[in-house]
C-alpha cells in the first residue's frame, strides 16, 4: 500500500512537470518569482510603513519589484540593490525591517515628509544613505556603526538629536548633519572626513588640555606678613592661571614653569654671557613670530574687508525717478570741500550704474543714491555695476505692496509680481527660501554673472533689490503667459483652437533651441540651465519666446526643495548624490519638453495607466514607428505633415539618449528644428493651398 502512494505521487508530479513546461511555458510568477523573496518582504513592508503612498507598481502584498520595474527600484539580478525616491511626497515613517535588504547599497528618501526615528534595522551593505529634509527625530541607531561600508551619509535638515559617536569608525567620505538638533563633542576621528558639514546644531568645543576656554585674570598674591628683601624677587605661584596675550591674533599662552622644572635661584652666581645671548635670541625668535603672526592676520582682514567694501561700494547706487523717499546714503564720506551743495551730491546714475541700462530709466530727472545698510564705504572709488539698484520702496509702490492682483505666476525660484510705472512694465522676482541670508557680496556677483547676458531669447535682468536685506531681481517684462500655459498640459483639452499648432509648437522650440545654444556656445561663460521646463519658457502674444530662470542655479541650495524635486526633467547622469550637470543635461531637459510638444502630455501623470504615467520610457520606443507616432501625437492637433513630424521625433529620440556622450550639441538641435520648421510649414501651405 505505502508504495503504491509512492509510484502515485511521483506520477502526479511528473504530470505537473508535463503540464508547466507544455500548457504553461511561462513561468509562473507565484511558482518561480524574479525577485527574492526576502526584498519583496521589505519593500511590501517599506510600502505599509510610508503609508501607502502613490508609487507607479508597489504593493502591500506580493509582487516582483525587480521583474516589474517598480518606480524608483533598482536591481542586480533578483536581488534590490537601490531605491531612489526623492521628492516622491511620501509620508509616514521607516520600517523596521530594511535591514531585509541584504544587497542594497543606495537608500535616497530625501525631500519627503517621513517622520519617526531611524529604525535600528538597516540594510547592512549600504554605501549611500540620504535620509535630508525630512521630519526625522531620535537618535541615530547604534546598528548604524555596523554599517562598514558606507562612505555617503545625508541627514540635514531633520529634527535628530544626540551625539554622532556611531559614526566615528565608518569610513565615511561624505557626512552632512546640518541643521538638527545633535550635541555633545564632535568624535576627532569625524573631522578628517573630506566633506563634512555639520552647521545648525549644538556641538560642544572641547576645552584646551590644562586650560578653561576663557583664561580669567590671575588673583593678586597674598599679603606678606614681612618686607621682601631688597635682593629677592617672588617667584609667580604655581597655581595661577597662564596669563594671555590679547590682540588680533590667536591668543598666546606663557606658560611658567613650575617649581619641579625651575632651575634653582643661585642669586650670588651671573649668567654666563653664552646663556644670556641665547636667552636674547630666543626671545628675540618668539617676539617676531607674535609679530608676523598679527601682521598676518591684519593683512588677510583687510583684504577681505576690502574685497567686500570693492562689491558693495556705498553707494552710488540710483534708481528710476519713481522712487519716492528712499533712503538716504551715510556711508559715502565727503569732505566738506567736495559737498558745496546738495544738488552737487547727485551722482549721474547712469554714470554709476554702467552702460547697460535700461532706456526707460535714462531720462530720469532725479538721480538718488541708494544704500542697503551692509554698503559701505572705501577710498578705491565706487564699483560700478552693470545694473540698477532698487529699493524695497519703489517696489512695493509699484507692485501694489507684492498683491495677489500683481502676482504673474510662482516657479520654483520664487514668486514674480509686475511692477507698472506709467507703461514701463517689470517683473520683480522674489526669491524664496534662505536666500534672504546670502550675502550681499556673493549675491551681488550672482547678479552681475546674470546681468552680462544679452540675447533676444533670454529674459533681461535690469536690476537688483538688497535694501533692508531683501534679494529681489528685477527684469524688463516679457510676457504673463509661459508655454505651460498655452499648451495647457493638465487639462488634456479636445478643441484644437485651444493649443498652439504644428509649426507654432516647432517654432517655439527652435526660438527655446537658440537661447540655450547662445547659454552654452555663444555666452563669454559656458552657462547651464539646469532647470529648464515649460514654465520657464515665455511666450508673448507674437508667439516670440524668452527663457527665464537663466543663471538662478546658484541660489537652488537656498531655495525650497521644489527646484530639485520635478525628476521628470532631470537627466540619468544628474540622479546620484554631488552628480554633476553639464550642458548635455539641458539637452535631455530640451528633450522632454520638445516630446511634450509631440504629445501634449505632462512628464509624469499619475491619472493615466500604469505603463503610460512616465512620459519618456512609454514615448521612447515610438519614436520610430511611423504608425505608433501617429497615434501618440497630441490628438489637437489633427494630421501633422508626416516629413515633419518623423524629423521632429528624431530630433527628439537622439536629445534624450541615456548616455550623455551621445546627445547632440544644442548648435545641431537648432539647425535640426530649422529643417524641421521648414517641413511643417511647407505641410501646412500644400494643406492650406489643397483646401
Amino acid at each position: 500500500m505505502r508504495g503504491g502512494r509512492e509510484r502515485l505521487r511521483v506520477t502526479l508530479w511528473l504530470a505537473f512537470c508535463l503540464l508547466r513546461l507544455h500548457a504553461f511555458p511561462f513561468p509562473i510568477p507565484f511558482v518561480d518569482p524574479y525577485t527574492s523573496p526576502r526584498d519583496v518582504d521589505a519593500i511590501n513592508d517599506l510600502y505599509v510603513a510610508l503609508g501607502s503612498p502613490d508609487l507607479d507598481g508597489w504593493t502591500d502584498l506580493g509582487g516582483d519589484p525587480c521583474k516589474e520595474a517598480w518606480q524608483g527600484v533598482q536591481c542586480d539580478g533578483p536581488n534590490v540593490t537601490a531605491i531612489e525616491l526623492r521628492a516622491a511626497g511620501l509620508g509616514g515613517k521607516l520600517s523596521g525591517t530594511l535591514g531585509d535588504f541584504t544587497a542594497l547599497t543606495l537608500l535616497d528618501l530625501s525631500n519627503n515628509k517621513i517622520g519617526g526615528a531611524i529604525p535600528q534595522s538597516l540594510p547592512p551593505a549600504l554605501t549611500q544613505l540620504d535620509l535630508s529634509s525630512n521630519s526625522l527625530s531620535g537618535e541615530l541607531p547604534d546598528s548604524m556603526a555596523m554599517l562598514s561600508s558606507l562612505s555617503t551619509l545625508h541627514v540635514q535638515n531633520n529634527q535628530l538629536s544626540g551625539a554622532l559617536d556611531v559614526l566615528e569608525d565608518l569610513p565615511l567620505k561624505d557626512l552632512n548633519v546640518e541643521n538638527n538638533q545633535f550635541s555633545g563633542p564632535i568624535p576627532e576621528k569625524l573631522l578628517s572626513i573630506p566633506k563634512f558639514l555639520r552647521d545648525g546644531n549644538k556641538f560642544t568645543i572641547p576645552p584646551i588640555p590644562g586650560f578653561s576656554p576663557t583664561p580669567g585674570t590671575p588673583p593678586p598674591p597674598a599679603p606678606s606678613t614681612s618686607p621682601p628683601s631688597p635682593k629677592h624677587v617672588p617667584a609667580p605661584a604655581a597655581s595661577q592661571e597662564p596669563p594671555v596675550l590679547s590682540g588680533s591674533h590667536p591668543p598666546i599662552y606663557v606658560i611658567p614653569a613650575t617649581p619641579q622644572d625651575a632651575p634653582p635661584r643661585h642669586n650670588n652666581k651671573k649668567v654666563s654671557p653664552a646663556k644670556a645671548a641665547g636667552f636674547s635670541i630666543l626671545a628675540a625668535g618668539s617676539l617676531s613670530i607674535a609679530v608676523v603672526a598679527i601682521v598676518f592676520t591684519v593683512s588677510k582682514w583687510r583684504r577681505k574687508r576690502s574685497l567686500r567694501v570693492g562689491y558693495l561700494r556705498g553707494v552710488e547706487m540710483s534708481t528710476p525717478s519713481w522712487v519716492r523717499e528712499p533712503p538716504r546714503v551715510s556711508v559715502v564720506a565727503k569732505s566738506e570741500r567736495e559737498c558745496h551743495s546738495g544738488a552737487e551730491r547727485k551722482i549721474d546714475y547712469v554714470k554709476a550704474a554702467g552702460s547697460s541700462i535700461h532706456p526707460s530709466f535714462k531720462n530720469s530727472s532725479k538721480d538718488i543714491i541708494v544704500s542697503d545698510k551692509n554698503v559701505q564705504g572705501s577710498s578705491e572709488g565706487p564699483q560700478q555695476f552693470p545694473f540698477t539698484f532698487f529699493t524695497v520702496a519703489s517696489l512695493q509702490q509699484h507692485t501694489n505692496s507684492f498683491s495677489d492682483q500683481n502676482l504673474i505666476r510662482e516657479t520654483c525660484f520664487g514668486i514674480t509680481y509686475l511692477a507698472d510705472h506709467h507703461g514701463s512694465k517689470f517683473s520683480v522676482l522674489k526669491l524664496g527660501g534662505d536666500t534672504a541670508k546670502m550675502p550681499v557680496a556673493e549675491f551681488l556677483k550672482i547678479v552681475q554673472d546674470i546681468s552680462e547676458l544679452r540675447h533676444p531669447n533670454v529674459e533681461e535682468l535690469v536690476g537688483c533689490c538688497v535694501d533692508h536685506g531683501q534679494r529681489l531681481l528685477v527684469y524688463k517684462h516679457f510676457s504673463d503667459n509661459t508655454l505651460d500655459d498655452m499648451m495647457q498640459f493638465e487639462h488634456r483639452a479636445s478643441d484644437a483652437a485651444e493649443t498652439l499648432p504644428w509649426d507654432a509648437r516647432i517654432a517655439v522650440a527652435l526660438e527655446a533651441a537658440t537661447a540655450l545654444e547662445y547659454l552654452h556656445e555663444g555666452s563669454h561663460e559656458r552657462v547651464v540651465h539646469r532647470h529648464f521646463r515649460p514654465e520657464h519658457i515665455l511666450i508673448d502674444g507674437e508667439l516670440r519666446v524668452s527663457v527665464s530662470g537663466i543663471g538662478l542655479a546658484p541660489f537652488v541650495p537656498q531655495l525650497s526643495d521644489y527646484c530639485g524635486a520635478t525628476l521628470s526633467y532631470e537627466p540619468p547622469e544628474a540622479a546620484g548624490p554631488g552628480a554633476a550637470w553639464t550642458a548635455k543635461g539641458d539637452v535631455y531637459s530640451f528633450g522632454v519638453v520638445m516630446l511634450q510638444l509631440l504629445t501634449g502630455r505632462k512628464p509624469y501623470d499619475s491619472s493615466r495607466t500604469r505603463g503610460e504615467r512616465h512620459l519618456v520610457p512609454w514615448a521612447s520606443p515610438r519614436l520610430h514607428d511611423l504608425a505608433a507616432l501617429g497615434k501618440m501625437a497630441d490628438p489637437r492637433l489633427g494630421a501633422p505633415p508626416v516629413r515633419s513630424l518623423s524629423r521632429l521625433a528624431d530630433i527628439v529620440g537622439r536629445c534624450i539618449q541615456q548616455e550623455a556622450e551621445f546627445r547632440p550639441a544644442m548648435p545641431q538641435v537648432a539647425q535640426d528644428l530649422r529643417r524641421a520648421l521648414e517641413d511643417a510649414r511647407a505641410g501646412a501651405a500644400a494643406l492650406h493651398k489643397f483646401r
